[in-house]
C-alpha cells in the first residue's frame, strides 16, 4: 500500500512514497517517566507517567496538551537535554543517552546572534562541523532564499522583525540537514497574519525536505493545519490521551485550510479531549 508524499519539486507537485514499515520509525517513547523535585518542596512531582508513542521516519506530529503537562519536556528527552526516571526513548533505534547531534531544534525564542548577520548565523553551524568553504555557501544561499530572506542577508537580529528572525532560526536549523527537527511552540509569539505565514513557510519546507518534525503547541487549529498525526496529552502528569491521525490531504494552504469540512470535524473531536482536560484540576487519573 502506498501513500501521496510530497516530494522535493515546486509546492503543489506530489511523488509517492512507499509507507513505512510499523518498526521504521525515528522516534519512540516507551513507558517514558519523569521525575523532578520542585524548588518549593522536597516531595518529587511526577511530569509524566508511562508515556508511550512512535514517530515514524518523515511524519510531522504535533504534541498538544495543557500548560505543565510536559510537552517540551518530551522534545528535550529526545533532544538528550533530559534523561528519563523510567522508561527508554530512542532515536532510530538507538537509545538516547546524552545530546543527540543530528537532532535539529527551534525553540520558542529565535537564539540568534546579534553580533552576526543572517548570513553569518546561518553559516554558524556549517562553520563548527568544518564543511567546506565551498558548500558553505551554496548551502546558505539556497536556505536564505528559501526562506525570503535574499534582501536581508547582511542584516543583524535587531533589524528583522520577529517573523523574519524566525525565519532565519529555521534556516540556522535546517542548514546542516538534521533528520529530525524538534520546534517548541516556534510561532507562539507571533501575530495573528505572521503566524499564518510562517505555517504557510514550514508546511514549503517539509514538502520540499520532509523531516521527522515534533512539534509542540497550544493550538489545535496549528496542529491540524501542519500535522500528519495529533498526540494530546493528558494534564500532569502527562500521559498521551489520544492519538489522533489527521485527514487533510496535501498539500495544504495556511491561510484557507480551516475553511475545509475535514478541518473544523477534526477540530471539534480534539477541542473536546483537549477542554476536558483544561477544565479539571488536580492531577490527572
Amino acid at each position: 500500500m502506498q501513500r501521496q508524499k510530497e516530494g522535493p519539486g515546486p509546492k503543489g507537485t506530489t511523488t509517492t512514497a512507499p509507507d513505512p514499515a510499523p518498526e521504521d520509525h525515528a522516534v519512540r517513547f516507551d513507558k517514558v517517566s519523569l521525575m523532578f523535585r520542585s524548588r518549593r518542596s522536597s516531595t518529587p512531582v511526577e511530569a509524566l507517567h508511562e508515556v508511550s508513542f512512535d514517530v515514524k521516519e518523515r511524519e510531522f506530529c504535533a504534541i498538544v496538551g495543557p500548560s505543565g503537562c510536559g510537552k517540551s519536556t518530551l522534545l528535550n528527552l529526545v533532544a538528550g537535554l533530559t534523561p528519563p526516571s523510567h522508561g527508554q526513548v530512542t532515536v532510530h533505534g538507538r537509545p538516547v543517552a546524552g545530546l543527540v547531534p543530528d537532532i535539529g531544534y527551534v525553540t520558542q525564542d529565535s537564539n540568534l546572534l546579534p553580533w552576526l548577520t543572517v548570513d553569518e548565523n546561518i553559516r554558524l553551524p556549517l562553520q563548527i562541523r568544518k564543511t567546506p568553504s565551498q558548500e558553505q555557501d551554496r548551502l546558505v544561499d539556497q536556505w536564505i532564499e528559501l526562506v525570503g530572506l535574499g534582501q536581508f542577508r547582511t542584516s543583524y537580529p535587531h533589524q528583522l522583525s520577529g517573523g523574519m528572525q524566525k525565519r532565519c532560526s529555521i534556516a540556522r536549523t535546517l542548514v546542516y540537514d538534521p533528520p529530525i527537527l524538534l520546534m517548541d511552540e516556534p510561532f507562539g509569539a507571533l501575530d495573528a497574519m505572521t503566524k499564518a505565514v510562517m505555517q504557510d513557510t514550514l508546511l514549503d519546507i517539509w514538502d520540499r525536505h520532509q523531516k521527522t518534525v515534533l512539534f509542540v503547541t497550544h493550538d489545535l487549529s496549528e496542529a491540524l493545519t501542519l500535522a500528519d498525526r495529533v498526540i494530546v496529552m493528558s494534564r500532569r502528569p502527562g500521559r498521551v490521551k489520544a492519538s489522533a491521525p489527521v485527514g487533510i490531504p496535501r498539500p495544504r494552504d495556511a491561510f484557507h485550510i480551516s475553511e475545509s469540512r475535514e478541518f473544523a470535524e477534526q477540530h471539534r473531536v480534539l477541542w473536546d479531549m483537549f477542554a476536558a482536560e483544561i477544565s479539571m484540576g488536580g492531577p490527572s487519573k
